[in-house]
């Protein structure tokens, strides 16, 4: 985690009269010597050479020699501290010991506002030929500050503003190019473009970057790829990261809104939205009376049987997650008129949702195909999960058949994944119409009994039922975290919404009972994270799977412009 302390430390046997020292981690420290010249101090952690250190914070092999000779030519694995004088450093230092030492000063698309003698530690030498040095480069540009500024006399007084303009700020502090949100800094460097964050206090690599910035959310994906990132950004312990450091993300990992708008993936995101927008103008969801009248909605609680779901803190997702789908279930059948069909059923327990707080796992939830399927096998499950997209498109064609409106059926998939521990609260999945171009179906004889299997083996979409399907399905998503809202529960600040999972190596995959369902409005409710205790605890409690419940149930009223209950 990015955190920053501030030691100042009375030179004793330094030349200088005076060493103050900001803290930025356990490797690295500014230091500011006679409140004038600036360092970057690095404290060697592993053996090193100095060849090693110039070419890492230097960007230059060659400057070996000049660094060596600042520090007394002390072999570097035997040194406490060295140092390397401020005018040596890369770009990215550069930046890092002036943003640190100087915390409060603005740069914006004007400039650089600079705030004189208002630094982390006591900068006395600031004049406007010092300032030139450090926010330019370049000593002998004081006097085209000073014109820029409307001053006589390089002489500063405390708390004076001074603007560093563009076309005079030096190339580490110039950011020309920056994401829509103003959050990313776009460059290059010898291994190819990245869009650079930097890091502020309290935040951690895993949820402020690799979740926000590349729509990882699996664990495991979230840990392999903060391990990639901190290795092309030179970082050797992602816990101790000082503030201001720039972590750089290939283009290649980052989700569309954040890359530079002439980007091609930019392009197609932006085309793709646009579509979505048109092809539910041309349609708009229907306006339900009454309590959801001519609804048809289809629950779909995930898991079942062999297949527990996930198991945290000591609670089986699917028995849980069932719970839930039960109230939702006599919710709707008591407070609307909506028609109400589960893909699942407890063998068991039926309908019934729990009377206290912990639910034991039975192993006893069927799947309501003809006939019905219980995973009893390792390896089961698979079967399952496409029984249950064969059973929402069964459910669908007969309620088309009866005259039910295909803009009037719902599907929801209810789960509590296992997200980053980090992260909380609803994740919402929708049809991702770039995802579902194939013709979807299987065969075997795991699948031959089943009608519904048999009705119609393979399904495939056009183009139009597509963007379609993902334009209603984003409205209905957007719905139920409304409904989310109203019962206090907990949604997550990034992308709440998601038109696939993204995996390792940036591969995007669509959970099957999505991908291929026939039902055009529908979505896969991550309800909350049972990675996280805090998620954790609140699914637990009986009182608060009535909320989830009511919430789902709202998000269903809201989506046909009915008042939520």
């Amino acid at each position: 985690m990015a955190g920053f302390c501030l030691c100042l430390t009375p030179g004793t046997v330094s030349a200088y009269a005076t060493e103050d020292r900001i803290v930025l981690n356990s490797e690295l420290s500014v230091l500011v010597r006679d409140g004038r010249d600036l360092f970057l101090e690095v404290r060697p952690g592993q053996p090193t050479t100095y060849e090693g250190l110039a070419e890492r914070f230097a960007g230059n092999r060659r400057l070996a020699a000049e660094i060596s000779a600042a520090n007394d030519h002390e072999p570097p694995d035997r040194a406490e501290r060295l140092v390397l004088a401020f005018h040596l450093l890369h770009d990215d230092f550069r930046a890092l010991v002036l943003r640190n030492l100087f915390p409060n000063d603005r740069p914006t698309q004007e400039g650089w506002f600079h705030t004189v003698r208002r630094g982390a530690v006591p900068t006395a030498g600031e004049g406007m030929w010092q300032l030139a040095v450090w926010f330019t480069g370049d000593g002998d540009r004081f006097d085209e500050l000073m014109a820029v500024n409307g001053l006589t006399t390089p002489e500063l007084q405390p708390g004076q503003t001074i603007r560093i303009p563009p076309k005079l700020l030096h190339r580490s502090l110039r950011e020309s190019a920056v994401s829509d949100d103003g959050s990313l800094v776009y460059g290059s460097d010898r291994q190819g473009p990245y869009a650079g964050y930097r890091l502020k206090a309290g935040e951690a690599m895993y949820s402020s970057v690799v979740v926000r910035f590349t729509g990882r959310t699996r664990a495991e994906n979230v840990v392999q790829l903060a391990g990639e990132l901190a290795a092309r950004s030179g970082i050797s312990d992602m816990g101790d990261i000082p503030v201001g450091y720039v972590i750089k993300i290939p283009y290649s990992e980052l989700t569309p809104e954040f890359l530079p708008p002439t980007h091609p993936r930019r392009k197609e995101a932006e085309a793709d939205r646009i579509e979505r927008a048109e092809a539910l103008a041309e349609a708009p969801v229907p306006v339900t009376v009454g309590g959801l009248e001519g609804v048809l909605v289809i629950i779909d609680p995930g898991h079942g049987g062999r297949d527990t779901g996930a198991i945290k803190y000591g609670l089986t997702e699917h028995e849980y997650v069932y719970d839930v789908a039960c109230r939702l279930r006599r919710i709707l059948q008591e407070r609307t008129a909506a028609r109400v069909e589960l893909t699942l059923k407890d063998r068991k327990t039926g309908y019934k949702p729990s009377r206290g707080d912990r639910i034991k796992s039975n192993r006893q939830g069927e799947i309501l195909t003809h006939p019905p399927f219980l995973a009893k096998k390792e390896g089961e499950a698979r079967i399952g999960v496409n029984l249950r997209w064969y059973l929402a498109n069964s459910l669908y064609r007969n309620a088309l058949k009866t005259g039910t409106d295909k803009n009037k059926v719902v599907f929801l998939s209810l789960h509590a994944d296992s997200r980053h521990p980090s992260l909380r609260g609803a994740m919402i999945y929708v049809p991702g119409a770039r995802y579902r171009t194939r013709t979807y179906g299987v065969s075997g004889a795991a699948y031959a009994p089943f009608r519904e299997v048999k009705e119609k083996p393979t399904i495939s979409f056009g183009k139009n039922q597509r963007v379609r399907s993902e334009a209603v399905s984003r409205e209905l998503a957007a719905d139920i975290l409304k409904g989310f809202r109203r019962q206090g529960l907990e949604i997550p600040k990034t992308k709440p919404v998601r038109d696939s999972i993204i995996r390792s190596k940036g591969r995007r995959w669509l959970p099957a009972v999505l991908r291929g369902n026939q039902v055009p409005t529908k979505v896969l409710v991550e309800m909350l994270n049972l990675s996280n205790k805090q998620d954790a605890d609140v699914l637990e409690k009986a009182r608060n799977r009535e909320k989830l419940a009511t919430a789902l149930a709202d998000g269903i009223l809201t989506h046909f412009g009915e008042k939520p209950l």
